[in-house]
């Protein structure tokens, strides 16, 4: 199971470095999925004017990916638990060179919370004890 975080949708969508590292990863895995929130990151990252320009564009795209994919938007961990989880998170993780913004937060809640093994482009993950997808 893995859980496919907003760079690396992002990745994918504007031809990345890292864009057919994560395209590949996500074929492999067993059961992709993702949450709301790192859509709404994604979108939003997606609709500066350097990329789609608007977020409608942005979104209609991300969607498109999820649905192309077979990437399972699933919901959030029950409101404590996403709350604790990722409060916990941000204690462990939010220091030093590496660490963790807010919505890396919530998916580090949302791949916890599932047992999932973590994709992402940015190396954050790999300093949480999280399982990172290479």
């Amino acid at each position: 199971m893995t859980f496919v975080d907003a760079a690396a949708i992002a990745a994918i969508l504007v031809a990345e470095p890292e864009a057919d590292r994560c395209a590949a990863a996500i074929t492999a895995a067993s059961d992709p999925f993702t949450s709301p929130i790192a859509v709404w990151e994604a979108v939003i990252s997606l609709a500066r004017p350097d990329k789609f320009g608007r977020i409608d564009r942005a979104q209609t795209a991300v969607h498109r990916l999820l649905d192309d994919c077979g990437i399972e938007l699933r919901q959030m961990p029950p409101p404590a638990e996403a709350a604790s989880i990722s409060t916990e998170a941000a204690r462990l993780y939010r220091s030093g060179r590496r660490r963790l913004n807010l919505a890396d937060c919530f998916h580090y809640a949302c791949a916890r919370h599932y047992g999932a093994a973590i994709l992402s482009t940015d190396d954050e993950f790999r300093f949480t004890d999280l399982e990172t997808v290479p």
